[in-house]
């Protein structure tokens, strides 16, 4: 069976009893989830090594994984959502593949530059996310946020943040899809931020650099 249709399947029946999406309908789920995290897929080479951060029920990573062969690593803060994803790593046969519960600033400390890309979708604001994820990167790796109409401004007030964290915006692909205005930012991580980065106590989000 296509591993989408398993995928939203899945997705449906745990959603039935946990939050994971507010989008129920298949055809929304094909779209707003597949679809959406499809447009940075080529972005990614086969044998990277990619980490998908605050990947809630698995999106864009897993949908990635599911067409091209890489090392994907999975992390979010909520274990419900964790468990989903490790479910549907099985249930697909993804392999190189899994999903740990962990914060970005804990998770930094062991694996700090040690993936070539690093996705987010819907997880924080530019400023907040560039602190969370370039660490992470590195060194001519990617960071790809997958944002909406308002990723201009965004990428705009995390100027300060890209500058400290080391990070470069090499690309802002805007474009339509069915109607929806998404926009991919590409940001190239240049040099090496401090180890100070990311800032523990919840920092990258209540004050943002």
């Amino acid at each position: 069976m296509d591993k989408y249709i398993v995928y939203t399947d899945y997705l449906l029946e745990v959603n039935s009893h946990t939050n994971l999406t507010t989008i129920t309908d298949p055809a929304e789920i094909d779209l707003k989830h597949f679809k959406d995290s499809l447009t940075v897929l080529d972005y990614i080479k086969e044998g990277d090594k990619v980490l998908d951060l605050g990947a809630g029920a698995g999106f864009p990573g897993i949908p990635l994984r599911i067409e091209k062969d890489f090392d994907l690593t999975l992390i979010d803060s909520v274990n419900k959502k964790v468990n989903f994803m490790n479910e549907v790593i099985e249930k697909l046969g993804l392999t190189n593949a899994r999903a740990i519960h962990t914060r970005a600033e804990d998770f930094a400390k062991d694996h700090r530059e040690g993936f070539d890309v690093v996705v987010s979708r819907a997880v924080a604001n530019m400023a907040t996310l560039s602190e969370l994820c370039l660490p992470l990167v590195k060194v001519g790796g990617l960071f790809i946020a997958l944002k909406g109409p308002k990723a201009d401004e965004e990428v705009k007030e995390a100027s300060n943040a890209l500058e400290i964290l080391g990070g470069e915006v090499i690309e802002k692909n805007h474009f339509d899809l069915a109607g929806n205005e998404r926009c991919n930012v590409v940001v190239k991580k240049v040099r090496s931020c401090k180890k100070t980065y990311p800032r523990g106590q919840n920092l990258p989000k209540r004050k943002p650099l």
